[in-house]
């Protein structure tokens, strides 16, 4: 409402008996957007123009004095300096200010449309010069709104289907729901009608006042809203209230620019360290599957004679338990016996990720509390100066969680360190797909996709060109390729493994489409690791 026709109005009225008769004597800008018109009164009292075209902060309020810095000031307007003021006019029905100087000089203020400006226009009616942009310009057309003048005119228009809003288009949002309150539940024309004119008619003489609204944020009125249930603090004039309310609603907007970031990135870290701490907290409840893989190792140890020579899976009645047949994964290039080793270094291996998950548990509950504990302060601060305080005593912690290394954003994709000094990175989307495999990958490091399914492109980070990753490492990615893949929920699912210079692009394929030479294919259990 800062800017609204009917508080432009008012300011006007009050302005020309203060600032008519002054001369312009300083106009220069030192924020963006923002120019200062400085007045001096016979007496060399100063009066200030403080209009900003900037959004989301537009605004026009008078102050006294003159606040011009010693650096970083830009000049404008330098013709009209000195030239006496003699009148502030504003146009009937529209929100383009006049300030009409002697000669016939102007200078059109016209700072809240799409190309809002303010232009100096000539007694001829040229424009000579302007706060933004080159000329040649042309100011804008005058587009004064219409209100209705009768109740039959509500009637006609509320019956083209024009919203209660739109019908009095002058009025700004929280006197139009004045105007509702005091209807009640009415949507009667004639009741409308008198009701709005009778808000009209209050704001001819208004009662300034500001208050917070439900975002916080200060918020003047030219009339005390029924509707708000804040505290209201009432101003002699429209012209003190304006300025008060800009100028607070300006160390709102900083606030809110230096609070929101900050609450933002706790807020992002804290989301992302709870599922962390969920992930591994679920895993842990579940039963280990190291006792899996070495029953499976014993099966086999106890019926190795059941085992082909090159076959993928082997299925073999469970002499151990109930008799049923058991169907069990193999190493094709393994004899049975080094099968069932393999199945006890996997049982190995699970069970030491598990004791690692039982280790980092604490590790994350304690991250995830400090940052909950972190967020909870930031919910106390109500000043600029409150956040700069918070951010010094809280300089190290704070620098970690903007750290890139701390970053889980840093790479777009998804990542996962598999132990060894292999990390696993994973598209999230057919053209990070594209990105991963043509632009990121490296030509020997190892590109995995489940087999005859959508899925995502997975790339094994090899230490080098020579390097051949162990098996069980080769597994851990075959394993994420086949869980961010259709084949999530199989038991088992095959994985195309090769290097990436054996994947090609076929011209004129889709996003995520290629094809792959010389491959391999591993069958594997769909699966993340352990507390990723």
């Amino acid at each position: 409402m800062l800017t609204n026709y009917f508080t432009l109005r008012a300011l006007v009225r009050e302005w020309n008996p203060l600032l008519a008769g002054s001369r312009l004597v300083d106009a220069y800008s030192q924020h963006k957007g923002s120019l200062i018109l400085v007045f001096a009164s016979d007496s060399g009292a100063l009066h200030s123009l403080n209009l900003s075209v900037q959004s989301p902060n537009r605004h026009l309020f008078r102050f006294d004095g003159s606040n011009r810095s010693r650096r970083n000031v830009v000049d404008h307007f330098a013709k009209l300096r000195t030239r006496l003021l003699e009148s502030i006019e504003l146009e009937f029905g529209d929100r383009l200010i006049y300030l009409d100087f002697e000669g016939g000089h102007r200078l059109l203020l016209a700072p809240f449309g799409p190309k809002a400006n303010v232009f100096h226009i000539d007694p001829v009616g040229d424009v000579v010069d302007s706060f933004k942009g080159s000329l040649p310009q042309t100011v804008p057309e005058v587009r004064p709104a219409n209100m209705p003048q009768d109740a039959a005119h509500v009637e006609n228009l509320l019956a083209s289907g024009r919203p209660v809003r739109k019908v009095w288009p002058l009025l700004p949002p929280a006197l139009l729901d004045e105007v509702r309150h005091r209807a009640g539940l009415t949507e009667d024309p004639v009741a409308l009608f008198n009701l709005a004119s009778e808000v009209i008619a209050q704001v001819e003489h208004p009662d300034p006042c500001m208050y917070v609204d439900e975002d916080g944020a200060p918020t003047f009125s030219l009339l005390p809203p029924a509707t708000n249930e804040n505290a209201v603090e009432r101003f002699d004039s429209v012209d003190e209230a304006v300025r008060v309310c800009a100028r607070k609603r300006l160390a709102h907007s900083r606030f809110e620019g230096s609070l929101k970031p900050l609450l933002g990135l706790i807020r992002k870290r804290l989301d992302h360290s709870l599922r962390s701490l969920g992930r591994v907290e679920s895993e842990l409840l579940r039963p280990s599957r190291g006792d899996r893989y070495e029953y499976e190792g014993h099966l086999i140890m106890s019926q190795p004679h059941l085992v082909e020579s090159g076959s993928e899976t082997v299925t073999i009645p469970d002499i151990l338990g109930d008799g049923a047949l058991v169907t069990i994964r193999l190493d094709s290039r393994l004899t049975a016996i080094e099968n069932a080793q393999r199945l006890y270094e996997k049982a190995k291996t699970t069970r030491a990720a598990r004791d690692v998950a039982m280790d980092r548990l604490e590790g994350l509950r304690e991250h995830a509390e400090q940052l909950e504990r972190l967020h909870a302060d930031t919910l106390g601060i109500a000043t600029v100066a409150e956040v700069r305080e918070f951010e010094q005593a809280n300089k190290a912690l704070l620098g970690s969680l903007r750290s890139s290394g701390d970053d889980p954003d840093a790479i777009p994709y998804r990542r996962f360190d598999i132990g060894q000094g292999y990390e696993v990175w994973v598209g999230r989307n057919a053209k990070q797909n594209d990105e991963l495999t043509l632009r990121d990958a490296r030509p020997f490091d190892l590109w995995m996709h489940a087999r005859g399914v959508a899925g995502s492109h997975t790339i094994l980070r090899v230490k080098g060109r020579t390097d051949n990753p162990p098996g069980s490492i080769q597994e851990k990615a075959a394993a994420i390729a086949a869980w961010f893949s259709k084949a999530r929920t199989s038991s088992l699912a095959p994985v195309i493994v090769t290097q990436r210079k054996y994947v090609r692009k076929p011209r004129g394929a889709a996003a995520g489409a290629v094809k792959v030479e010389r491959e391999k294919v591993i069958m594997i259990e769909p699966a993340l690791p352990v507390g990723q």
